[in-house]
């Protein structure tokens, strides 16, 4: 017998605060901070040809050492956890936007009085509803005698971006330094590994350069990077080019753009490996 199924397909994040296309679907920005009981907004574009639905719901996602952003089993999830999936409200939970059309997401906080200081995080899912036409498509004809029967399949991708909502109560502290930079030869060039470390109650947000001794112009960036309370740090790797390589020494810098981070900046030089 030849069934026919629709496949869904792995969804997309992202945690820089510039606008971020996935398919057809455009959001910005792409990271709320929200302080006690404020409120903020997204901006939802559909830039395909056609009217599309999307669902928009409240996940929890969590960072690892090498950076990943998972999904997190509410079952699993810290009381911490738990707590940003009830504090943070948003509107509307589902959208229809014609060719071109914006629409605005409102996202708000209801943060008890007795809440504990600290830094809840939470991440709001946009995923477009696949069209009923595809998904519900016909069964295929039987075989006809004779034919190999086998299995049909028919992938309908769903596209979607999450995006962090940071919520900070009361007093809230954080530092990063950068620790074991170090460069190792690659095929086409050099690749340059750093731990970006965290400390305190809050997550680190901002920009790492990697420069050449004595110049101010990065041989490589890495924008929106960030690292969360559930890590002490992360593992972050930039590959440069062969012909960009310099002989000398070379830093590692990382520059707060979190406006909690004050716009502090830290380095570490780049030890050589063979």
């Amino acid at each position: 017998m030849i069934r026919n199924l629709a496949a869904v397909a792995a969804v997309a994040l992202f945690s820089v605060a510039r606008p971020v296309l996935a398919s057809d679907l455009l959001v910005a920005p792409t990271r709320i901070v929200l302080d006690g009981n404020s409120g903020g907004e997204v901006m939802v574009s559909n830039t395909g040809d056609k009217t599309t639905t999307y669902r928009i719901s409240l996940v929890l996602r969590r960072m690892d050492a090498s950076g990943q952003i998972n999904p997190l089993d509410e079952a699993l999830a810290t009381p911490s956890d738990a707590v940003a999936l009830d504090i943070i409200n948003y509107a509307p939970r589902k959208i229809t936007l014609a060719p071109q059309q914006p629409q605005t997401v409102r996202i708000g906080v209801r943060a008890p009085p007795s809440l504990a200081p600290g830094e809840y995080r939470a991440h709001l899912l946009f995923r477009a509803v696949p069209d009923t036409a595809t998904v519900d498509a016909p069964v295929p004809a039987a075989p006809k005698p004779g034919q190999p029967q086998g299995m049909s399949i028919a992938l309908t991708p769903i596209y979607g971006i999450a995006i962090p909502v940071i919520v900070r109560i009361g007093k809230i502290e954080g530092s990063a330094t950068l620790a074991n930079a170090h460069l190792t030869p690659v095929a086409d060039g050099g690749r340059v590994t750093v731990t970006l470390q965290r400390s305190g109650n809050r997550s680190v947000y901002g920009t790492l350069d990697v420069l050449a001794a004595g110049s101010d112009k990065p041989l490589a960036t890495v924008k929106g990077l960030a690292a969360y309370t559930e890590v002490a740090g992360r593992d972050v790797s930039v590959t440069i080019a062969r012909d960009k390589l310099p002989v000398g020494a070379l830093t590692v810098r990382f520059t707060e753009t979190d406006p909690a981070g004050a716009g502090a900046v830290v380095e570490a030089k780049v030890t050589r490996g063979a």
